[in-house]
């Protein structure tokens, strides 16, 4: 509406009568220029907002798709068929429920899961709790780096020892992107994890892997040949693992 229509009313004695005047109510166009590129801004900031958690999304979901959590997959498939399915499907809930409480936690107290324990626990347990982190983040590394100078060696021919050195060279060559912002390594692991995901279902349309067996694996627990037990406790270990 370009006006809108008031009447004003003289005070009382006066003498005077009503009155319609004719008031402009249309802002001004600058207004609604700043209004509109507010509103804007507010659309991006809120997508970028939300394009700033893809990538350390991405650095998490990496923790699935080391060597070792491969290998591991691969044996007890290789073993037992589908008949382990329900156990990963099991290690995924709980790394669900553990990975949303890690992330309430952070957004709840705006600090992470080392700072809230030294807050809390006395010295010696914080130190126990150090040593055993310590001590897990080795055996975790130490099939990755065993299991890449491996894979180097079958596909490339590359001698074990020379392809634990290229593995080292490419943790301290990410390390290093760090330098040039952290959004420059997000992306290069980002990218490596399409790639990876495009060899999965390259493999998967390859293979085309029985609909009936697959959920009959999900969700008929049973544990059945030799070494089924152990690779059930190594299928948990490397979900809940990350």
């Amino acid at each position: 509406m370009a006006s809108v229509l008031r009447q004003q009313q003289q005070p009382a004695g006066s003498g005077g009568n009503n009155r319609v005047v004719a008031v402009n109510a249309t802002p001004p166009n600058n207004i609604l220029h700043i209004h509109a590129d507010a509103s804007s801004n507010h659309e991006k900031k809120g997508w970028k907002k939300f394009l700033s958690f893809i990538g350390p999304g991405f650095l998490v979901s990496l923790a699935y798709l080391d060597p070792g959590n491969l290998e591991t997959d691969l044996q007890a498939g290789a073993n037992h068929r589908y008949e382990l399915l329900w156990v990963i499907l099991i290690g995924l809930i709980f790394a669900l429920i553990i990975q949303s409480l890690a992330a309430n936690l952070g957004v709840s107290t705006g600090k992470h899961l080392s700072e809230i324990c030294k807050a809390e626990y006395p010295r010696l347990v914080r130190y126990c709790l150090w040593l055993l982190a310590e001590l897990a983040v080795i055996a975790a590394d130490i099939p990755e780096v065993i299991g890449t100078a491996f894979a180097l060696n079958i596909l490339f021919h590359i001698p074990v020892w020379g392809g634990v050195l290229v593995t080292g060279c490419s943790t301290l060559l990410l390390l290093g992107l760090q330098r040039f912002g952290v959004r420059k390594l997000e992306l290069l692991i980002s990218t490596l994890v399409f790639v990876m995901a495009a060899c999965f279902f390259g493999e998967m349309s390859y293979v085309k892997p029985p609909a009936s067996g697959v959920i009959k694996g999900m969700f008929t627990p049973k544990l059945s040949g030799q070494g089924a037990t152990a690779d059930a406790i190594a299928l948990l270990g490397a979900l809940v693992m990350p």
